[in-house]
C-alpha cells in the first residue's frame, strides 16, 4: 500500500527550534509529527515560510517562500502561486497548515488548524501594526482550506460564527499531553529543584509569558488579599518570560520577591515546570481566553491540583477537576486558593478526576482523528 504523502507547515516550529523554546503552537506540530509518523503508511515531509530553517526530527524543512506575509497577500489577491502549486502536488497528497500560515493551494487538498480567533476577538490583546490587513487575510485564508481543525467545541463555535465555516467543515480534535508529566519524579530530585529554586513545597503556581490576555495582574491581586501569614508560607511563584505590556507586571514581581511572598522564574527547563508542579499547592490558571487550555490537562497530569477560569474553553477541557472561578474578580480567585487550603479531601478527590481526565489527551489520539481529516479532506476533491 503507497504511503499517505503528508506535507506539514512548520514555519512556527522551525522559529522555535532556531529560538531554542517552542510555544504552545510549536508543540502541537513537533507533537502531531510525531504521532502521524508513528503510523503505519504516514510520510510527513516538512515545509516552511522563510530561509536558514533548522533541521528538524522530520527532516529539513522545505522553504515555499521567504516571507509569508508577501505571499500570503498575493494568494488573497491574485490566487494560487502556480510554482508553489505544483511543487506540492508533485511532492504530497495532502498539506497540512497547523500553525496560521496557511498557503492558497489549487490541486492539493488542504488542512488548516486554527487554535483561536483572539485576534478578532480581543484585538486589544495583539499588536496594532497591520492588525485589520492581517485579521483580513487569515479570514480569508482558513476559507481556502477544504477542512478545518480546531481543538475545542468552544472555538469551533468562534470559527462557524465569526468566519462563515460550514459547520460540517470544522472538527474538534483536542491536544494532548506529553507523557512526562504523568511520571511521579523521584523525592530527591523535587527536592533539589526547589532547594535550587529557593523553594519549599506547598506555593502557588503560575506559569505562561507576561501578557493581558494570561491574567497575572489579577493573580497577584488575589495572593495579595491572602493574609500575611499564608503569603509567606504559600509564596506565588510565577515561571514566564517577559511578553508585552508587562511593565507594572515585572515591577509588581520584583515588590513580590522583595515582600518574601514569591518568586519569578522567567524561564525553566520542561523537568523542573513538572518539578514544580508536583510540590505545589495548586497551579493558578486565570487566563481570560483559552482555545485549550493545555496548561491545565498538563498539571492534572502531574497531579497538581488546577484553579482555573470559568470562561471559554476551560470549563469544557477541564470538567469538574479543577476548581473554577471567575478570572475578572480577584476575590473570587482568593476565595478558590483559600478552598484549596482549607479542605484538602476535595483537593484529593479533583486530583484523581483530573489524572484521569489528563489521560483521555494524548498525541496519538490526535494523529488518528487529524488523519481522518485528511481522509475527509481527500475525498472531497
Amino acid at each position: 500500500m503507497t504511503a499517505l504523502k503528508v506535507g506539514l507547515g512548520t514555519t512556527v516550529w522551525s522559529s522555535g527550534v532556531a529560538k531554542g523554546h517552542l510555544d504552545g503552537i510549536g508543540i502541537y506540530t513537533q507533537s502531531l509529527s510525531k504521532g502521524l509518523t508513528a503510523v503505519a503508511n504516514v510520510e510527513v515531509k516538512p515545509y516552511t515560510f522563510g530561509i536558514h530553517t533548522p533541521t528538524l526530527e522530520c527532516g529539513l524543512p522545505v522553504s515555499l517562500a521567504p516571507h509569508f506575509p508577501k505571499f500570503v497577500l498575493k494568494n488573497a489577491l491574485l490566487g494560487a502561486d502556480s510554482k508553489v502549486d505544483q511543487r506540492l502536488a508533485s511532492d504530497v497528497d495532502i498539506f497540512h497548515a497547523p500553525d496560521h500560515h496557511i498557503p492558497r493551494l489549487k490541486n492539493v487538498a488542504m488542512v488548516a488548524s486554527v487554535m483561536d480567533l483572539i485576534p478578532q476577538i480581543h484585538p486589544e490583546w495583539v499588536t496594532l501594526k497591520l492588525r485589520r490587513l492581517k485579521n483580513w487575510l487569515f479570514n480569508q485564508s482558513v476559507g481556502w482550506a477544504d477542512q478545518v481543525i480546531t481543538i475545542s467545541e468552544y472555538s469551533k463555535r468562534d470559527i462557524v460564527r465569526l468566519l462563515g465555516i460550514a459547520d460540517e467543515r470544522v472538527h474538534v480534535t483536542p491536544l494532548g499531553v506529553d507523557t512526562q508529566y504523568f511520571v511521579r519524579q523521584p523525592e530527591l530530585t523535587r527536592q533539589e529543584v526547589l532547594r535550587r529554586h529557593g523553594l519549599e513545597p506547598g506555593f502557588f503556581l503560575f506559569v505562561g509569558t507576561l501578557q493581558p490576555r494570561k491574567n497575572l495582574a489579577a493573580v497577584l491581586a488575589a495572593h495579595a488579599q491572602l493574609p500575611e501569614a499564608l503569603r509567606k508560607r504559600h509564596p506565588l511563584v510565577v515561571v514566564g518570560r517577559n511578553g508585552w505590556r508587562a511593565e507594572v507586571l515585572v515591577e509588581e514581581l520584583r515588590a513580590l520577591e522583595a515582600r518574601g511572598e514569591g518568586k519569578w522564574l522567567e524561564y525553566l527547563p520542561q523537568a523542573d515546570v513538572i518539578a514544580l508542579l508536583q510540590s505545589a499547592a495548586a497551579l493558578v490558571f486565570m487566563s481570560l481566553f483559552e482555545g485549550f487550555g493545555l496548561p491545565a490537562i498538563e498539571a492534572f497530569a502531574a497531579r497538581c491540583p488546577v484553579i482555573c477560569s470559568n470562561t471559554t474553553s476551560l470549563p469544557e477541557v477541564v470538567g469538574e477537576a479543577a476548581l473554577q472561578a471567575d478570572p475578572e474578580h480577584s476575590k473570587a480567585i482568593t476565595q478558590a486558593m483559600l478552598e484549596v487550603l482549607d479542605d484538602p479531601l476535595a483537593v484529593s478527590q479533583r486530583v484523581e478526576e483530573g489524572e484521569r481526565r489528563a489521560r483521555h489527551y494524548t498525541w496519538d489520539a490526535c494523529a488518528a482523528r487529524t488523519l481522518e481529516v485528511y481522509r475527509l479532506a481527500l475525498q472531497g476533491r
